[in-house]
């Protein structure tokens, strides 16, 4: 309920993300410009400039195939351990998000699909392939969602993504039967369902600094990378009945973490509906209903 918690608060400052059966819709690249000079934002309580007290808790990639794109939805999930609210120190950004470049040759650049959930656009800037935020952080959790996508190539491509910060746990979740996906150096876990969906999975730590590669391609791609030749066709079958109630129950749990925050999502989703006039109580109650009951359930 701690967790559940948290990041209802989290929610309640604002978070917004319609995670739908279907591709996020894109109608082009998404600009992401600065805003125009405004009046200094004053942080109530303690403020730091020290960005030591921020971690990633958690870095997670989902992966479709849509009409010879990849498109990409990465979920990131902060905390400020402090106590005090992280000012940005003369302009220096408070938060930084690098995108990841390809081995497509005619286009190796991500575009976004949609503008970042969880960040404040007032504070926002792009420097070349970095997304930039002044944004003050006050003590506790920060969940960002953002929305990109690679364009394909036959043979399919690889994706290199600069990790900006150490995460200890960081999850590729390619979807299955529709991307052929190899997190490289990551080790392969049992799939996980969700929004009537299945997708393959891939977790370890990540190191600032370093670069994640994840190869991809198409199910009828004839592309050069052999991996794929061989994956599905490894079955591994464990004889201890112990072994395979521990993975199912470790498999469950995770999909009932994932489900917990698609359904966190779509009642913040709500809020903002109700708040703005676009549906009205009835209709606000009538929808949040069986989420919340959902939501019990899964929190029992």
């Amino acid at each position: 309920m701690k967790r559940i918690a948290a990041t209802c608060c989290l929610i309640a400052l604002g978070l917004f993300l319609l995670f739908s059966s279907s591709s996020f819709s894109y109608a082009g690249p998404a600009k992401i410009e600065a805003a125009p000079p405004r009046a200094k934002v004053q942080a109530p309580g303690p403020t730091t400039t020290d960005l030591s007290p921020l971690k990633l808790k958690r870095n997670i990639l989902t992966v479709r195939l849509e009409k010879g794109f990849f498109e990409v939805m990465e979920m990131m999930d902060f905390e400020n351990e402090g106590s005090a609210t992280i000012v940005s120190k003369g302009g220096a950004p408070t938060l930084r998000f690098a995108l990841p470049r390809s081995s497509n040759i005619r286009n190796p650049r991500a575009r976004w699909g949609a503008a970042p959930a969880g960040l404040d656009p007032r504070f926002l800037t792009t420097v070349g392939d970095e997304l930039r935020t002044t944004e003050p952080l006050p003590p506790g959790r920060k969940f960002i969602v953002l929305l990109y996508r690679l364009e394909d190539e036959f043979g399919g491509i690889r994706m290199e993504r600069p990790i900006l910060y150490d995460t200890p746990s960081f999850a590729v979740l390619p979807e299955k039967d529709r991307v052929q996906a190899q997190a490289l150096g990551f080790s392969a876990q049992p799939a996980v369902k969700f929004q009537d969906r299945e997708y393959n999975r891939f977790v370890g730590a990540a190191r600032a600094g370093t670069v994640v590669r994840i190869d991809m391609q198409a199910p009828d791609s004839m592309g050069g990378l052999g991996v794929f030749y061989v994956v599905g066709g490894v079955v591994v079958v464990l004889s201890l009945g112990l072994g395979v109630y521990i993975r199912r129950r470790r498999n469950t749990a995770y999909s009932a973490q994932v489900e917990r925050e698609e359904i966190l999502r779509a009642i913040a989703s709500l809020d903002d509906r109700l708040a703005s006039g676009e549906i009205t109580s009835s209709e606000y109650a009538r929808e949040r209903a069986p989420r919340f009951e959902r939501l019990k359930e899964l929190s029992d």
